[in-house]
C-alpha cells in the first residue's frame, strides 16, 4: 500500500565539520536502528459485542532498510543541530527470519524486551564498536493506553484511523414506560486537534486519520555496553479535511500522500529525539484526493 523510495548503504560515517590537530577528539556515537520492517494500520470500530476489540489491525511489511534510513537521517540531522561535532556511524539492523519469528511471537511489551536482548547481542560481536563511545539504539515501543486520542496498544511506526464521531449527551430522558435514556445533541467534534493538509490551518475533530511513531532511543556505552540512558517518544499527527465528501473516513487522503505524511513524522520524530524538541507538523497542500481501497 505504502511505498517509500529510499536506498542507501547499511553503514555509513558522517562528520559535520572537521577537527584541527589542536582540537580535541571528537566523540564517536553509533546510531543503529532497530525499528522493524513493517507499519501497523489500526483502524477504531463500534463494539457490537463485550468480547470484540474496538480496533482491527493490518500489518503491512516494507524493505527494512527504507523505515532504519528515514531513523537514521532523522537522527543523524539530530546530531548536527545539537553536536555538530560529534562523529556519527550509521546502521541499520534486523534479527535473523527465525529469531524475528520468535519476536513475532511474544505479546506486546515483551516483543520489545526481546527484541532488546536480541540486539544487544548482536552488538557484541561488532568488533568495530571498539572504536566508538556510544551506540544510540532506536527500537519500537508499546504503549498500552490510549494517548491524546490515539489508539490502544500502539508501537513503532503506523496509521491510526479513527471515523466513530462522539456524541454529546445533553441530559436523560423518559421513554414513557418508566425507562430513561440519554438523550444526543448530535456528533461533538472539537477533542482533538487536527490539520487540514489541503491548506495547513489546525481544527478540532473527533474523526481523524493520524499518522504515528512510538519508540524509543537506548544510549549504550559502547565498550561494555550497559544502559546509559534510556528516552521514549511518543509523536502522532492527525490530519482532517473538512471539505471531504469521502463517506469512509479511512478514504479520506490517498496512499500517496499518507506515505509522505510518514516519512515526515518518522524523520521529524527521530530528529527531535536528539534536539529534544517537539514535533511540528509541515502541512502539505492536496490536490483532490483519490479514493484507495479501504485499508
Amino acid at each position: 500500500m505504502l511505498l517509500f523510495s529510499l536506498g542507501g548503504a547499511a553503514q555509513a560515517e558522517t562528520a559535520e565539520s572537521s577537527v584541527s590537530a589542536t582540537s580535541p577528539v571528537p566523540r564517536t556515537v553509533a546510531v543503529i536502528s532497530a525499528i522493524g520492517d513493517r507499519i501497523t494500520i489500526v483502524r477504531q470500530r463500534e463494539q457490537t459485542g463485550t468480547h470484540l476489540a474496538p480496533y482491527t489491525r493490518k500489518e503491512v511489511r516494507l524493505d527494512p532498510v527504507t523505515l532504519n534510513r528515514l531513523v537514521l537521517d532523522g537522527i543523524d540531522e539530530g546530531f548536527k543541530q545539537s553536536e555538530p561535532q560529534t562523529r556519527r556511524v550509521l546502521l541499520d539492523w534486523l534479527p535473523p527470519e527465525e529469531a524475528m519469528a520468535y519476536v513475532d511471537e511474544k505479546r506486546y511489551v515483551q516483543r520489545e524486551e526481546r527484541l532488546e536482548t536480541l540486539l544487544i547481542e548482536h552488538l557484541r560481536d561488532v568488533p568495530e564498536r571498539s572504536q566508538w563511545d556510544e551506540i544510540v539504539a532506536v527500537l519500537p515501543k508499546w504503549h498500552m493506553s490510549s494517548v491524546k486520542g490515539m489508539g490502544e496498544r500502539l508501537a513503532g511506526i503506523g496509521i491510526y484511523i479513527q471515523p466513530l464521531a462522539r456524541e454529546r449527551y445533553t441530559g436523560l430522558e423518559s421513554s414513557g414506560n418508566g425507562d430513561l435514556s440519554l438523550q444526543a445533541e448530535g456528533q461533538a467534534d472539537g477533542d482533538y486537534q487536527t490539520i487540514d493538509p489541503k491548506t495547513g490551518e489546525k481544527g478540532t475533530s473527533s474523526v481523524f486519520v493520524a499518522v504515528y511513531m512510538y519508540f524509543q532511543t537506548v544510549t549504550l556505552d559502547a565498550r561494555t555496553l550497559a544502559v546509559k540512558k534510556r528516552e521514549v517518544r511518543r509523536d502522532s499527527v492527525r490530519y482532517h479535511d473538512p471539505n471531504s465528501t469521502a463517506i469512509n473516513i479511512g478514504r479520506m487522503f490517498d496512499s500517496g500522500f499518507l506515505s509522505q505524511a510518514l516519512s515526515n513524522v518518522v524523520q521529524r520524530s527521530s530528529e527531535r529525539a536528539v534536539t529534544g524538541d517537539v514535533i511540528v507538523s509541515p502541512a502539505r497542500k492536496l490536490e483532490a484526493p483519490a479514493e484507495t481501497p479501504k485499508p
